[in-house]
């Protein structure tokens, strides 16, 4: 009775979600600036940059060999002497890595900024959903205004607090005002692949969460059964031996 008794609650805490550990980029593969540029092969243009605790992060989802990608790079890469002492980079590679294309859609739904494809550029509460120049004053301005702010928005840490307010962590989307075709963000930076493989990546998540609940359910249910037969057996028993109401 024991025995089986604690093989349901053993049971019982698997299929109870558990709390998931704080949100990590040291989980994640990432590269830094240098690494990014290198990575696309871009040769530094700027003369000295060094990472430091006072800079702010731009986190940069991209493709490697995505034309837009590069060109972001290669603006960050343009302005370095001018900017590079108020800003670092954590690229995070999505086309080959199923870790970190997850944690681009995770992202995408907290900010509540649909994912289309890369570059995704975040910028303290501020996405730029692509790239091309006419965002380069812009990219500026977020820099320096998240450097210089006394309370600077890091979205892992906020993705990390469950108290924060929905309302909170809608970011500010960074549109694109010119209507010149040959700007067209949607011609010009969103790749459909991503958005394709993504759909499915989450359907195979659903199916295996359905399955391992459909078996946990079938194992619980086996363990009453048996845990029951067992009980009207003692009761049987104890009906022969004539001492029922006493055993009860």
């Amino acid at each position: 009775m024991r025995k089986n008794l604690v093989l349901l609650v053993i049971i019982c805490l698997l299929i109870i979600p558990l709390p998931t550990s704080a949100l990590s980029i040291s989980d994640y593969h990432t590269l830094n600036f240098e690494e990014a540029l290198e990575d696309e092969e871009i040769a530094k243009a700027y003369s000295s940059y060094k990472e430091n605790n006072k800079q702010i992060t731009i986190y940069l989802f991209r493709g490697k060999g995505c034309s837009f990608c590069r060109s972001f790079l290669t603006f960050l890469n343009s302005i370095t002497d001018e900017y590079g002492k108020y800003f670092k980079v954590v690229s995070f590679e999505v086309w080959h890595d199923t870790n970190n294309k997850a944690l681009l859609n995770a992202v995408g739904d907290y900010l509540d900024v649909e994912v289309k494809g890369v570059p995704y550029i975040v910028i303290g509460d501020k996405v730029f959903p692509g790239y091309n120049n006419t965002f380069d004053d812009s990219i500026k301005n977020a820099i320096k205004d998240l450097y210089n702010s006394n309370n600077r928005y890091d979205v892992f840490k906020k993705m990390d607090n469950i108290e924060v307010d929905k309302e909170d962590n809608n970011a500010n989307v960074i549109n694109n005002n010119n209507n010149n075709t040959n700007n067209n963000i949607d011609n010009q930076t969103y790749s459909k692949e991503s958005s394709s493989n993504n759909k499915n990546n989450n359907g195979i998540v659903i199916l295996c969460n359905f399955i391992f609940t459909m078996i946990s359910t079938l194992i619980i249910v086996v363990v009453i059964c048996l845990n029951n037969n067992s009980i009207n057996k003692r009761i049987n028993e104890i009906k022969k031996e004539g001492n029922y109401e006493k055993n009860i």
